[in-house]
């Protein structure tokens, strides 16, 4: 498909599928969260380690919050893309709570335990030692739960598959880009392509954002093209990030999600 290309003023992020996400101008990737206002938001974060196998690293945190948008991958079946910044801002993810003493972690045969770290007051597996999923392979997250703060419960994700890109052609003026990748076709899960050039006025990174659905193939518009084309070769790069999300209401203030996500990056002939 042929996604039209808007502009949008704000600055949109792959990270903000992360622990507290909300994704502003792409409103379709997001769920409501009235009703809610104690939240426990499990991440899981990997990089392609093969065609088969992706290496990752986890975190939970547990907050409050009035109004929160919640990113939903069931959400994402059409695309559409923006023209943004890119938000090189490196934040950490701090929580408020506690949900027990450590979160246990299993996936497939291997059974992890993340610890609480009280000066961010969140779960996260050590990051020395990320762990290593197949294809296929599920994340069941158990939490012990801790008085009135947050309650026993269970969430479990299919982790989201390695991506595996086709090299990106050389740009021609006037014609339309052709991103493919080895789509799912499944609707559980999404696609995040980021298009990375620099301005041709400035040094300043931008982007041409898109959120996709999951089926292999997208075609960026040849204005989009000429964007890219006015940028150096060396300031060109593709990020393509795969998510796939679940979430419960554990209760009438209470809401447990989880998100997987992987990528990797090819550079724009």
């Amino acid at each position: 498909m042929r996604p039209s290309i808007i502009r949008f003023p704000s600055a949109l992020t792959a990270a903000l599928l992360g622990a507290v996400a909300s994704v502003s101008g792409c409103n379709s990737l997001t769920d409501s969260s009235v009703g809610n206002d104690r939240f426990g938001a499990i991440s899981i974060s990997a990089r392609n380690l093969s065609a088969t196998q992706g290496r990752a690293s986890a975190t939970m945190v547990v907050f409050d919050a009035s109004s929160v948008s919640i990113p939903n991958s069931l959400l994402q079946q059409s695309d559409q893309c923006v023209y943004a910044s890119v938000d090189t801002t490196t934040t950490t993810v701090r929580g408020q709570f506690r949900a027990g003493e450590s979160v246990a972690l299993a996936v497939g045969t291997q059974s992890l335990s993340l610890p609480f770290n009280t000066t961010l007051q969140r779960y996260a597996t050590p990051e020395a030692t990320p762990f290593t999923y197949t294809r296929g392979e599920e994340a069941l997250i158990t939490i012990p739960g801790e008085g009135s703060s947050f309650p026993a419960s269970t969430i479990s994700v299919k982790l989201a598959e390695p991506i595996i890109p086709e090299p990106v052609p050389a740009l021609v003026a006037g014609q339309v880009l052709p991103i493919r990748w080895n789509g799912t076709s499944d609707s559980t899960s999404a696609i995040i392509l980021s298009l990375r050039y620099a301005n041709a006025n400035t040094s300043v990174t931008e982007q041409i954002y898109c959120a996709l659905r999951d089926d292999g193939t997208v075609d960026i518009p040849a204005n989009g093209v000429a964007v890219l084309m006015a940028s150096p070769a060396s300031r060109r790069s593709m990020v393509l990030t795969r998510w796939r999300t679940n979430e419960k209401v554990l209760n009438n203030t209470t809401l447990l999600h989880i998100v997987s996500t992987i990528d990797t990056t090819l550079s724009i002939p």
